[in-house]
């Protein structure tokens, strides 16, 4: 009895019985040819990871042991509807950030200056003064000086943007890229105002926009929400959100340009660099078309199927959309086949201006 012939005695199977599920035999008495299971030629789906054959979306490795060989339906292997894939820059171990070195928590002594006595909060004659010109009311360019001063045009608002440090840039461009700031200006306001003893003190916000419903924000920006642990800076904030609320408008304290992690620095870096991508008016009308039989949402893989171009420039068209008003996608997470897109409502900017103007010095 030889080997094969025993493993049939102890009820195991064998070569020939293995051929009959796992491969074809290619003549009698020849061993087996294994059929690999490949995947399949129409594609392999981006949400349920299996391939679709004829039109029938299968799972290339699971089958049903009941039915023998028979393929199961991807549909029953689906994720459930809140799960996303995600993309490999969210799954790859990133460097570590590091805190700023200066800070209220980390600061050394020897470089903090001489202790103040903290402004006592009864003010007298607030007011809020902007720009003549409904831009900057201060542009503080030095050539000493603890942080970096930069500068960009904003296609948004049509004017010269200052910053005071990176963090502010990182805002700028969230708020020049995201379709539902309509408007933005930084460095907008001035509060002034006495103190008790008569001398003139003021405090600069950082940045203000006007959202989709005509909604007027300004801001406060911080590299580290360290800094709004400081007692006094909170005490103004607080003041100056007060003031704001009487005047119609809100305050947000924002660290980092509302951007605290790298990936989603590099999300809208990559929406930023691709807004001068040129697309005619085919492109956006096919896009329209997609996203609203769809009934108002669909998937980013449609969308560069709608434009037809190569996928990386696509993309970047869609990008280009975004920027333009004509699509909305998320700024937290990066693109993938099951990115929901969406049309942006229609906005009637305005209202920031007209903020500024009312506060014009006479």
């Amino acid at each position: 009895m030889n080997h094969a012939e025993r493993k049939r005695a102890a009820g195991q199977a064998g070569p020939a019985d293995a051929s009959a599920s796992n491969g074809v035999a290619n003549a009698e008495g020849a061993p087996p040819v294994r059929r690999r299971q490949g995947r399949g030629s129409a594609g392999i789906s981006g949400r349920t990871g299996s391939s679709s054959t004829a039109g029938v979306p299968v799972d290339a490795a699971a089958t049903d042991p009941a039915a023998g060989a028979r393929p199961v339906p991807a549909g029953a292997l689906a994720l459930p509807p809140g799960i996303r894939l995600r993309h490999p820059m969210e799954i790859l171990p990133s460097r570590p950030q590091p805190r700023p070195a200066w800070s209220p928590t980390r600061r050394d002594r020897r470089d903090a200056g001489q202790p103040r006595p903290m402004e006592r909060p009864d003010r007298q004659g607030t007011r809020l003064v902007a720009d003549r010109g409904l831009g900057a009311v201060r542009i503080n360019f030095r050539y000493a000086s603890f942080q970096s001063m930069t500068a960009a045009f904003s296609e948004k608002a049509g004017r010269d943007q200052y910053f005071e440090g990176p963090h502010e840039t990182f805002g700028f461009r969230r708020d020049e890229v995201d379709p539902v700031r309509t408007d933005i200006q930084y460095q907008p306001v001035r509060f002034e105002w006495t103190t008790v003893d008569g001398r003139l003190n003021w405090m600069t916000l950082d940045w203000g926009v006007e959202l989709q419903d005509g909604t007027v924000v300004f801001g406060e920006d911080k590299a580290c929400e360290d800094y709004f642990a400081d007692p006094e800076l909170d005490e103004r904030l607080d003041f100056a959100e007060e003031y704001l609320a009487e005047h119609g408008a809100r305050l947000e304290r924002r660290v980092a340009g509302g951007l605290p992690t790298a990936l989603e620095r590099r999300v809208v870096k990559d929406i930023f660099d691709a807004r001068r991508t040129e697309y005619d008016e085919a492109h956006a009308a096919r896009v329209r078309t997609a996203i609203l039989a769809s009934g108002g949402t669909t998937s980013l893989c449609e969308v560069i199927a709608a434009i037809g171009e190569h996928p990386r420039l696509s993309l970047d068209i869609a990008r280009a959309m975004m920027f333009d008003r004509l699509v909305s996608m998320p700024l937290t997470a990066p693109p993938m086949p099951d990115t929901p897109v969406t049309i942006p409502p229609p906005a009637k900017r305005g209202a920031l201006r007209a903020f500024l103007a009312r506060h014009v010095p006479a």
